[in-house]
């Protein structure tokens, strides 16, 4: 249904490059030290770590050891572009990169994840005091460049970053869009981002774009929308939704053919409930969508994760990207 793509300054470059081309193969060699404080570290640590998160100093400072060069190239070569990026698109593609760090490293981190290795950091590094100096003058601190705590951000992107991005990265997943089943939400020729840990300890809910895994030899990975969760009584229509005896307002469906014969399940299904631990999807582009109304209801354990984002785009008749379709919340 669509095809999944797969301690220098230098080696946080190249790693962070290779984070968001899904290639990820290590760029650190020793595991993240672990702090004697660990379970006991002064407030004041987290204090810091958490100023330097909700401030967003930490993640400018990965981004800019990002290589954006190197991605937009990797875009050029992977999209086949009729041209390549001019100075002001280079502009949007380095924005788009930006964004998509944000997502896939903090978005889709673990809670407190960064506050908790950042205060690790901390607390193996500086004294109490200092540290409780630098939480009281954090305004006044990061406005000067060559700061103590400026110092200590570029150590811990530096050091540490390597060994973190194992584990924010695995908890993402990138997809090139292939056929038009969830138009116009996503188009042929999208780039996104799908949160491969949201239903680790949630459970899909109505509305949710998931990727799940069609339970043939081939593991054939599709994408739709969930429509109804377990217990839910679904009842279509005429080509209209049903919900627990509700009409479902959809202002994302896309009809393409008018409504056909009662015997048509692509119109007339149901009434029916939803299995436990199963979810009932359906694309949003109706009339060109292989989904529950032919697959059945979907297992919770075929569900691989939520769409969240898309960070590329390129039409796939002309070769040109679509620039107002990036940086969009898939919804």
């Amino acid at each position: 249904m669509f095809r999944v793509l797969g301690r220098a300054s230098n080696c946080v470059a190249v790693c962070l490059l290779v984070i968001c081309s899904g290639l990820w193969a290590g760029c650190g060699t020793a595991p993240v030290a672990q702090s004697d404080q660990d379970s006991e570290s002064p407030v004041v640590f987290y204090q810091l770590a958490g100023l330097e998160v909700a401030s967003d100093r930490l993640y400018e400072s990965i981004v800019d050891q990002a290589d954006v060069a190197g991605f937009s190239h990797q875009l050029e070569v992977e999209s086949d572009l009729a041209s390549p990026f001019t100075a002001s698109e280079m502009e949007h593609v380095a924005q788009s990169f930006a964004r998509s760090l944000k997502v896939m490293l903090f978005d889709l981190a673990p809670d407190n994840f960064w506050e908790h290795h950042l205060a690790q950091y901390y607390a193996s590094t500086l004294p109490t005091p200092e540290a409780r100096r630098l939480v009281e003058g954090y305004g006044s601190e990061i406005l000067i460049p060559t700061s103590r705590v400026q110092e200590l951000r570029w150590n811990f992107v530096t050091d540490r970053l390597p060994d973190l991005l194992p584990v924010v990265q695995a908890r993402s997943h990138r997809f090139q869009i292939s056929n038009e089943a969830m138009a116009p939400a996503l188009l042929p020729g999208d780039h996104v981002i799908a949160h491969r840990a949201a239903y680790h300890a949630a459970e899909p809910q109505r509305g949710d774009v998931v990727v799940y895994r069609y339970p043939d030899e081939n593991g054939t990975l599709f994408l739709h929308r969930v429509i109804g969760v377990p217990g839910d009584r679904i009842d279509v229509h005429n080509q209209v939704v049903s919900v627990n005896e509700d009409a479902v307002a959809e202002p994302y469906v896309q009809h393409t053919d008018r409504s056909s014969m009662a015997g048509n399940v692509r119109d007339n299904i149901g009434p029916m409930t939803v299995p436990p631990d199963t979810y009932f999807v359906l694309g949003d582009n109706r009339e060109e969508s292989l989904d529950s109304r032919f697959l059945g209801p979907i297992s919770k354990e075929l569900i691989v994760g939520q769409v969240r984002f898309i960070y590329w785009s390129v039409d796939l008749g002309t070769r040109t990207p679509r620039w107002d379709r990036l940086n969009q919340p898939v919804r």
